[in-house]
């Protein structure tokens, strides 16, 4: 009986087989790592395609210079009228809107005292009046006496001293008259201008005291700017000198004419008053409106010519993108002129080989590459 063969597996078989099956492991996790890192690959560097349509070559021109303020419009004349004296209003003619004559009454104030003051004071000085006239006739009689010596010089003289008092008095009373007809005539209150009623405070059966503020009146026919420029930039304020204006609201480029300048500078702002006759006519809605302007100086200013279009932060921190030495660059420029009507900026800070772009970019686009064809 033959015997059945068995397979026999030393120490050192299966240390071999163990060895084997590691570094076939080993092998597999070096390959996954290889297989999970990237490759890095270069990116091909792109350029920002123009066409020549998308630049402006930059011109070159000239400004005058300019000095920027804001003010108002205001009116030339205008009035508040206050009442002179305490007193009920008993008649109340003008609405605010309406257009009114120089002269015009406005409102009637009764006050019986002053009515009272008056006739009393009337009829004292018509009293003095008659005693002077008495007195008068008195002197006439002592110089006759004196002339036939039926009187002494000295009660002559007498009657001349008591007339003398009485006209005196006359006059005094006659004080009194026109002080009180004029706190009466004050009831009645007329407009010192022509112009139109911007405000009334006052109704019929109203009382109101001395002082108060019944009415306020101006004249739109005269209305000017109003406004205030730093003292360090007194030299632009010449009387004449030539102003362009907006008024708040209206895109219209107006003009005007510096016509008053005060003579000293506010002390606490430092600023100095000035004011300026619009060239063309103002409605009076435009009153109390603001006004940005320019004052135009005499001297002239050499500057860039590009389109106002491609100006960015026009009011803060002008500036335009520019093609320059072929690639992207971000210029800041000072405005000197904006001239919207023909979409043209006087400007300097840029370089004269700068191609001004039409195309706006981003930040991160700075200094990449340009290509420019020509269509």
């Amino acid at each position: 009986m033959q015997s059945a063969q068995h397979s026999t597996y030393t120490p050192l078989t299966l240390q071999a087989r163990l060895a084997s099956i590691g570094l076939i492991c080993l092998s597999l996790a070096l390959v996954g790592c290889q297989k999970s890192e990237p490759v890095a690959t270069e990116k091909p560097i792109t350029k920002v395609e123009l066409i020549q349509q998308d630049l402006v070559r930059i011109q070159h021109g000239s400004s005058v210079s300019k000095t920027t303020f804001t003010g108002t419009i205001r009116a030339v004349n205008q009035s508040t009228i206050q009442a002179q004296v305490t007193a009920t209003a008993t008649a109340v003619n003008a609405q605010v809107g309406q257009t009114v004559q120089k002269g015009q009454v406005l409102v009637r104030l009764n006050n019986q005292d002053n009515a009272a003051r008056l006739a009393q004071a009337q009829a004292n000085l018509a009293s003095a009046q008659a005693q002077a006239n008495q007195a008068r006739l008195m002197v006439q009689r002592k110089e006759r006496l004196l002339q036939q010596g039926f009187v002494s010089k000295v009660e002559y003289e007498q009657s001349k001293v008591d007339y003398q008092a009485q006209l005196e008095n006359t006059n005094a009373q006659q004080a009194n008259v026109n002080i009180a007809r004029k706190a009466d005539q004050d009831g009645t209150i007329t407009s010192p201008i022509s112009g139109v009623i911007t405000k009334r405070q006052v109704e019929p059966g109203q009382t109101v005291a001395a002082g108060a503020t019944l009415f306020e009146i101006i004249d739109p026919a005269h209305l000017e700017i109003q406004a205030l420029l730093p003292s360090d930039s007194q030299s632009a304020l010449k009387l004449g000198q030539a102003i362009e204006y907006r008024i708040q609201g209206n895109n219209n480029l107006l003009n005007a004419t510096l016509s008053r300048i005060s003579p000293i500078a506010d002390p606490a702002s430092r600023q100095i008053e000035f004011f300026a006759q619009p060239k063309e006519a103002i409605t009076s809605l435009s009153i109390g409106a603001f006004v940005e302007g320019q004052i135009l100086g005499s001297d002239q200013v050499s500057g860039q010519l590009i389109p106002l279009n491609t100006v960015q932060d026009l009011d803060n921190n002008p500036y335009v993108w520019v093609v320059r030495q072929n690639k992207i660059a971000k210029a800041s420029i000072k405005v000197l002129e904006q001239r919207y009507s023909t979409n043209i900026a006087v400007v300097t800070g840029l370089e004269d080989s700068d191609l001004v772009s039409r195309v706006k970019f981003s930040d991160n686009q700075i200094r990449q590459d340009v290509s420019i064809s020509k269509n």
